[in-house]
Formats: structure tokens, sequence, C-alpha cells
């Protein structure tokens, strides 16, 4: 086997042309390779911080959905307070009354029903004024930062003066 120069010199050049060209490719095909890695990460990452922004969204509901509770359990808890602070309650009626123009005739206080989560206390009110006060005064009850219930309510029409008497049976409640 004798080789010639020539020969030699061929075989020399295929390998010089071959192998940078085996190497490019190789290169090539690296570059792609990564490159495919890196799109499918950076769809990977863009997914997720997609449910990452979702998620922060449904915390900032939450936590606003939690301030919202708080805030009517805060309201809640100040309308049924610990303790029966009648006097407090008094206070807040009988200005409710002056301003009104209304004359408070009996004010009788109940027997208290023990429930599981609060206690009710009965009160009965009688007062005597025009239908309109009377009604103002109805609203301020119920509008009142205190839980007041009306049970019952007798409204009769004075037949000589333009009066009305109201009889109220209303409950205030205490935890």
């Amino acid at each position: 086997m004798d080789l010639s120069i020539k020969t030699l010199d061929r075989i020399c050049l295929v390998i010089v042309v071959l192998v940078p060209l085996i190497c490019g490719y190789w290169v090539v095909s690296q570059g792609v390779k990564q490159r495919r890695q890196v799109r499918q990460e950076k769809a990977r990452l863009s997914e997720s911080l997609k449910g990452l922004a979702l998620a922060e969204t449904n915390l900032q509901r939450l936590d606003a959905a939690i301030a919202l509770a708080r805030t009517e359990i805060k309201v809640l808890n100040d309308s049924i307070p610990d303790s029966a602070k009648i006097g407090e309650f008094l206070k807040q009626l009988d200005a409710m009354v002056k301003k009104r123009g209304i004359v408070l005739e009996s004010f009788q206080p109940q027997p208290m029903v023990k429930d599981k989560l609060y206690t009710k206390i009965p009160l009965r009110l009688m007062y005597r004024g025009s239908f309109v006060n009377i009604f103002n005064l109805l609203h301020d009850l119920e509008t009142m930062s205190r839980m007041v219930e009306a049970e019952k309510i007798v409204i009769t029409k004075s037949k000589t003066t333009k009066e009305c008497r109201f009889d109220l049976t209303a409950s205030i409640f205490t935890r």
C-alpha cells in the first residue's frame, strides 16, 4: 500500500474540510438545542409569572374580603356588647326622644331571656307624640349602632288631639 503524496494530500484535505464541518455542525446543533431550551424555560417562567400574578390578585381580593369581614365583625361586636350597658342605651334613647319632641310615658324592663350565644333584654316603651316623629324615632332605633329588635308595635291615635300613642316592645342584646 503505497500512498502517493497526491493521495495523502487529498486525504488530508478531506480531513481538514470534514473536521471543521463536523465541528461546526455540532456547535450549531448545540446552539439550536440551547435556544430551544431557553425558549421553553422562558415559556415556563412566563406561565409561572402569570400564575403568580393571578395568585397575587387573589391574595389581594382575600385580604380585602378579610378586612371587610373584620369590619363587619367589629360593627357586630359593637352592636351586641359584652355587658348590657343599659345606661348608655338609655342616654342614646333619651337624646333621640328629645330630638324628635316625643314624650316618654313609661319605661318597663322585662325579664331577660338567655340563649346560647346572647342574652335578650326586652324593654317596653310607651311614648306620646306626632305620628311622623314616632316614625322617625322608630327609624332612629333601627339604624342606631346598638342592635335593637322591635318585637311588638302598637300605635293608637288620640281622639282629642293630633298625637299618637306608641307602645313598643323592643329587645337589646348582650353576649
